[in-house]
């Protein structure tokens, strides 16, 4: 039985049920308690009886049934996209241009508008019931496709299931409210309408995302091991896109890191690397299941975790531009010093006029004074001392008590002689005599000096030249960790380029040859060693200028590399065991004994048991396919992979946003009516 709204005397609507228009206007008049038969009836009751009378007499005149339902959908689809307002716009309509109801009538027009939604409701449910699931679609579409929906958007800015969930209550309240509104009728109503409709919009706005990923995820679950081997490019790209949102890159992000591994030189820099932990784990399953990737993906790893120590190697002697060994640069270093010292100390006996010998005499005499005394004049025994042997021996090469060396050539290689003296007291650990012997060095320069000015030329480049050669050793001492970072650095900064250049050197050749005699292994990391924090303050401050940050990154790839290959390879070998053991119980004797002894009953019972477990997760064909996949180290093929993935994700979200979008409008049309 068709039920009606109806407008009583005293103001109230009231929902009726009757055959008919009059007969629900009558059934209210007797709840109303007036008589079945008033005496006088009010021209207002009058004229709305006859309205209803008509309206409903006209409904069910038509014959058109086709055309009747196309009504009821159309009026159906409107209510839901307007809001609940489409009777209202209607009326309004009809009071503003005598289209569609009576010139100024606006009251008029909206009664009968009510009531003939009404009969469409109750006559042609299903043909109305069409067009409010229409309507709801297309203003969750247009909602969604003009940036109007909260939930939409919130999906496409790829935000969780709470942020999704979020949006869709906030969006879930606003709607109910609006069908709320355009639901009631008089300022109170609608108000209060909107009120509850909001708050029940809410609830059903936040529980929406749950209960449909719950639904699509159980779905999804149980088809997946029916559907993927046969299509297994599909989920292959929807467990990629899986990882690629897990590692919250875009795939042009992805790609760039690649990209740079390879122009720094480590083009087997993966796709899985570039991923970052999602990546990493995303191999687990591959080379821990049976697959026919697991040997390919396991093998790949191994070898580039292999190369890593001649990787970082390289990665050094390039930051630091220093292809040779310390003890290689310091042996040319000394080589072209000598050459060229023996260039210009030539050049300087040749221009060099008599030298006076005299100040050293007497800087020798401070000491052997007394020594002299006792030579004209015995008084003892006793000898020399070390110091006092060395200081006569240098004094015998230069005079012989009655006369003194002039010639240039004569007191400069006495001063040869006096530099390996001091060389060799340097080396025995004589340090007191290799002081005297210093200080008469000094004298022995002064003379040269002062009798060849392009000595003194000679001498400043001979010692710069050796500054040079000890700022290798001055590296190398650098590397110790007994030598703060700040003072090293401080001291590298005061030295000249030549000099910072030497330094380079000592203070990496040992950490490259710490490098190469580790013991190799898969399962070693040689890149960890270089990330302490003193090692990253000096090569940041060492390193040749311009190759800091490409050696950082290098060996930041070094320590990502490893990172992956153990994720995939190492720790407990239990989850490989299973795995083997599963694959080869797939074969189960029990079947075949079962069949033999005509237990058919339990041979089907087993084979359905196999059968499950087979079709547990992912099949192999689908793992196999994302193995090769993260192991891409072209950027190319990676980004036209991630490209297409991205894509086919996109498509995803935007369908399941506008059906969020469009249950949410369809259901808060139903939620705003139950106040």
């Amino acid at each position: 039985m068709p039920t009606f709204k109806i407008t009583g005397p005293d103001g109230k609507t009231y929902r009726v049920s009757g055959e008919n228009a009059e007969g629900a206007f009558q059934a209210l008049q007797q709840h109303l308690g007036a008589s079945a038969q008033p005496e006088r009836e009010g021209q207002a009751s009058i004229d709305l009886r006859r309205e209803m009378s008509d309206a409903t007499q006209n409904f069910g005149s038509r014959n058109d049934g086709f055309g009747r339902n196309v009504d009821s959908f159309m009026r159906g689809a409107a209510d839901t996209m307007t809001f609940g307002l489409a009777d209202e716009l209607t009326a309004a309509g009809g009071a503003l241009t005598g289209v569609g109801g009576e010139f100024g009538e606006y009251g008029r027009n909206l009664r009968r508008e009510r009531i003939i939604q009404d009969q469409r409701d109750q006559q042609d449910k299903v043909a109305s019931l069409a067009g409010k699931i229409m309507g709801a679609v297309g203003g969750g579409v247009g909602l969604a496709k003009n940036g109007l929906s909260a939930t939409t958007n919130a999906i496409r800015a790829g935000k969780g299931l709470a942020g999704v969930t979020k949006a869709s209550a906030t969006e879930g309240a606003i709607l109910g409210g609006a069908q709320g509104f355009g639901s009631g009728e008089g300022a109170e109503d609608r108000l209060y309408n909107a009120g509850v409709g909001g708050f029940i919009g809410a609830g059903f706005g936040g529980a929406l995302p749950s209960v449909t990923t719950a639904a699509s995820g159980a779905v999804k679950g149980a088809i997946a091991p029916l559907v993927a081997p046969f299509r297994p490019a599909q989920y292959t790209d929807k467990a990629l896109a899986t990882y690629l949102r897990r590692s919250g890159k875009t795939p042009e992000q992805i790609v760039g890191i690649m990209r740079s591994a390879a122009d720094d030189g480590q083009p087997m820099y993966t796709l899985a690397d570039a991923m970052g932990n999602a990546g990493q784990r995303a191999l687990v399953p591959v080379t821990r299941t049976p697959n026919d990737a697991r040997q390919e993906v396991t093998d790949f790893l191994v070898r580039r975790q292999l190369g890593q120590p001649q990787r970082l190697a390289n990665a050094l002697a390039e930051g630091f531009d220093a292809p040779q060994t310390s003890d290689r640069v310091s042996r040319a270093l000394t080589s072209a010093r000598d050459v060229e010292a023996n260039q210009l100390y030539t050049a300087a006996r040749q221009n060099a006029g008599p030298v006076n010998v005299t100040p050293i005499l007497e800087r020798i005499d401070e000491t052997l004074s007394p020594g002299v005394n006792r030579v004209a004049s015995p008084r003892d025994n006793i000898g020399y001392d070390t110091i006092e042997g060395s200081l006569a021996r240098v004094r015998k090469m230069i005079s012989d008590g009655n006369s003194q060396v002039t010639d240039f050539n004569t007191l400069f290689r006495a001063k040869l002689d006096l530099d390996d003296m001091i060389a060799r007291a340097d080396a025995q650990g004589a340090g007191n005599r290799a002081h005297y012997l210093s200080q008469v060095k000094r004298e022995v320069d002064r003379a040269l000096e002062d009798a060849s000015p392009a000595y003194r030329s000679a001498n400043d480049t001979f010692a710069t030249r050796s500054r040079v050669i000890d700022s290798v050793a001055e590296g190398q001492a650098a590397k110790s960790g007994r030598v703060r970072a700040e003072d090293s650095i401080e001291a590298f900064e005061r030295l000249t380029p030549d000099q910072q250049q030497a330094y380079r050197v000592g203070y990496v050749d040992p950490i490259i040859a710490d490098i190469e005699s580790h013991a190799m292994g898969p399962a070693t990391n040689r890149a960890r060693a270089l990330t302490t924090p003193k090692y990253e303050q000096e090569f940041q401050a060492f390193a040749a200028p311009g190759r800091a940050e490409q050696l950082g990154s290098r060996i930041g790839r070094e320590n990502r590399m490893f990172e992956t290959s153990n994720a995939a390879l190492g720790n407990s070998r239990t989850a490989d065991n299973l795995g083997d053991i599963d694959d080869m119980a797939n074969f189960d004797p029990a079947v075949l004994a079962n069949l033999l002894t005509g237990n058919w009953k339990q041979a089907a019972l087993t084979g359905v048991r196999q059968a499950f477990n087979a079709g547990k997760g992912l099949p192999p064909r689908v793992v196999e396919r994302v193995g090769r996949s993260l192991m891409e180290t072209d950027p190319d093929q990676a980004l036209s992979m991630l490209g297409r993935v991205s894509q086919a994700q996109a498509s995803r979200d935007r369908l399941r946003a506008l059906i969020l979008s469009s249950i949410l409008q369809g259901s808060n049309a139903g939620v705003a009516r139950l106040p």
